[in-house]
């Protein structure tokens, strides 16, 4: 699986110091290409073989549900894990939470939006982000309003980039459109959590 490289984060995030959590951050392959950039790395995880996993790779591992209440840091990563969580809106206003001041969230999401949970009966999500539009560029700008309007979160920078992932029996590998956004917190919004 391939989101960014080491270049494309430091271009999209612009300064790294302090520490980075990747939230919901697999086997680690993905943000490992710049998470040392970041002088601590942390990740949270619901797989016990991907957290044994993560922590040989010197992550530090976080509680899944409190990793936000005691520690601040300069960069929340959350790579294409909002169409797959139950409860997306929570975690980005968990996110903000645990940002540094002038912390940066990371966050990439495959568009077109099309959740599906795996942990859910019916694999919907229990919150469903609003996104709206028929077109990515639609989808983008609906997506970046409710960052702004509902978890308050600025956009600083965007990219398009291609989301490569492994395949299964029907192709060999498969190539979405991921949209990878870089929001700091905006200081008048209010804390709701």
């Amino acid at each position: 699986m391939f989101v960014l490289s080491e270049p494309q984060a430091r271009m999209l995030l612009g300064t790294t110091a302090g520490a980075l959590v990747d939230v919901g951050a697999g086997d680690g392959e993905v943000s490992r290409r710049f998470a040392h950039l970041y002088q601590r790395q942390y990740a949270t995880e619901i797989s016990a073989s991907m957290r044994k996993t993560l922590s040989a790779k010197g992550f530090t591992m976080l509680d899944t549900e409190d990793w936000w209440r005691e520690q601040k840091f300069e960069c929340v990563s959350m790579l294409n894990l909002l169409d797959r969580c139950s409860r997306p809106k929570t975690m980005v206003l968990q996110a903000r939470r645990a940002l540094a001041p002038s912390g940066r969230l990371l966050l990439a999401l495959v568009l077109p939006y099309k959740p599906y949970v795996e942990v859910t009966p019916d694999h919907k999500p229990e919150e469903r982000l609003p996104i709206s539009g028929a077109t990515f560029e639609e989808q983008v700008q609906s997506f970046v309003e409710f960052m702004r309007d509902e978890c308050g979160f600025e956009l600083v920078t965007w990219s398009r980039v291609p989301y490569l992932c492994e395949g299964d029996f029907a192709q060999a590998y498969y190539w979405l459109d991921d949209s990878v956004f870089v929001f700091t917190p905006t200081a008048q919004a209010t804390e709701t959590l």
